[in-house]
């Protein structure tokens, strides 16, 4: 007779976006199920939701700055990622140590997202903590045997992808040039007494122990290069627990005649929108679509008309769980999290990619048949329009996308996460 394992504190330590928060709290809430107590240490702008999952809350420092200029520097597509790490995260290091220490003082094991949560690493090391690391995405794994697609060269990744010598080459010359992105970093782990210097955003990010990749097969097979430790376990999907129902959504949704496109930004993007809404409005009319824009963010819906025409609404939040099954199409970012949920609703994806993992996640849906990827975040009316068109007429592509879903339905990354976690609990 299998025996419950007795109750243990689990911290899970996260930053960036609700794209990078919501996994953690798939697998907070079924660790809580299972009658463990978890603690999130994340920025204060996820307070909310953390604590509307059920799961404690801890602030970890740093917070993202609210702005409209703030969001066009982190969603830059060329140099997003260096204002990440060079001017965001590493710059807090200290204050994101200190508050993690906090966090896990009575901990029994650690969690953490790689290349984010860069004060995980060294906390484990300092302290001993037992520790398992997780990637959301299969670029963050970085490995030599896949196209390079971060790179903002293009003819580079498609050398890269031709030869993984000349990818060990340019990937040489990526680690030396990130490696003063993160220097504070180095510096706090030599002032703990902590010996080696690996990168953090690269073999740093990584537990020694144990790394979930925590993402769909279908998005990224196993690579001979990926960590020792690491144990593939599917995307840990999220539902909130405070479904708000709209009647008039539900209404809208029932509508039947024009095909229904859904557009989208990831929570990031949604911040740096700029006429993305607009122009998709008036490209869902020249396709002959209705069109429901989800609008969070700062300003997205400011330049929409008022009224919107009959065919087409505006909603600040919607369940994707529930309203994706009743579009022809999802239009959005590329954000891993509303990619997976698009494919268990088996439906074809429009993907317009801003910056960090994004073009990646895109460029896999599009090889996987699931998708077409359009480049360059400013999308215009007139090429959304002729996407949405080719959509409309593609069969075989709805057809492959209706066949991948009970595939991705099948996936239980929440429930395998939390195994492999219980087993490294039962190890520590």
């Amino acid at each position: 007779m299998n025996r419950p394992m007795q109750q243990r504190h689990i911290v899970i330590a996260t930053a960036g976006s609700l794209g990078d928060l919501y996994p953690f709290l798939a697998v907070g809430r079924e660790l809580q199920r299972r009658t463990h107590r978890v603690t999130v240490a994340t920025s204060a702008n996820h307070q909310a939701a953390v604590l509307e999952a059920g799961l404690g809350f801890r602030h970890m420092r740093p917070d993202p700055e609210n702005s409209a200029a703030f969001h066009a520097r982190y969603m830059h597509p060329k140099t997003g990622g260096e204002f990440v790490y060079k001017h965001y995260l590493a710059p807090a290091i200290r204050d994101s140590y200190d508050d993690l220490a906090r966090a896990a003082a009575d901990a029994d094991l650690l969690v953490s997202q790689s290349l984010m949560a860069l004060a995980a690493p060294l906390l484990a090391a300092r302290t001993g903590i037992p520790w398992v690391s997780a990637v959301l995405q299969p670029m963050t794994l970085f490995s030599l045997h896949d196209r390079p697609n971060y790179l903002p060269v293009p003819l580079l990744p498609w050398l890269c992808e031709r030869s993984p010598r000349i990818h060990a080459q340019v990937f040489h010359y990526v680690r030396r040039h990130t490696a003063e992105w993160v220097r504070p970093v180095f510096r706090l782990r030599a002032s703990l007494g902590i010996g080696g210097e690996p990168h953090p955003m690269y073999e740093g990010q990584h537990s020694p122990a144990c790394v979930l990749a925590m993402f769909s097969p279908l998005l990224g097979q196993p690579r001979p290069d990926w960590p020792g430790a690491t144990v593939q376990t599917g995307t840990a999907d999220y539902v909130s627990p405070a479904v708000r129902r709209q009647p008039s959504l539900q209404a809208f949704l029932a509508q039947a005649g024009r095909p229904l496109a859904i557009f989208t930004l990831s929570a990031s993007a949604s911040n740096d929108a700029g006429d993305f809404y607009r122009e998709a409005l008036h490209a869902a009319g020249i396709a002959g679509m209705r069109a429901l824009l989800i609008t969070s963010g700062l300003a997205a819906s400011g330049r929409l008309p008022d009224p919107l025409p009959d065919w087409a609404m505006r909603v600040d939040y919607a369940p994707f769980e529930e309203i994706f099954p009743h579009a022809a199409v999802v239009v959005h970012a590329g954000g891993i999290g509303t990619a997976f949920k698009a494919l268990r609703a088996g439906v074809p994806q429009i993907l317009v990619p801003h910056a960090h993992d994004q073009l990646d996640n895109a460029l896999r849906l599009a090889r996987l048949g699931a998708a077409t990827v359009i480049h360059g975040k400013r999308a215009g009316r007139a090429r959304l329009a002729r996407a949405l068109q080719k959509i409309a007429g593609d069969d075989a592509l709805r057809r492959h996308a209706a066949a991948l879903a009970p595939r991705a339905r099948d996936e239980d990354g929440a429930g395998r996460a939390c195994d492999i976690i219980e087993r490294q609990l039962a190890h520590a």
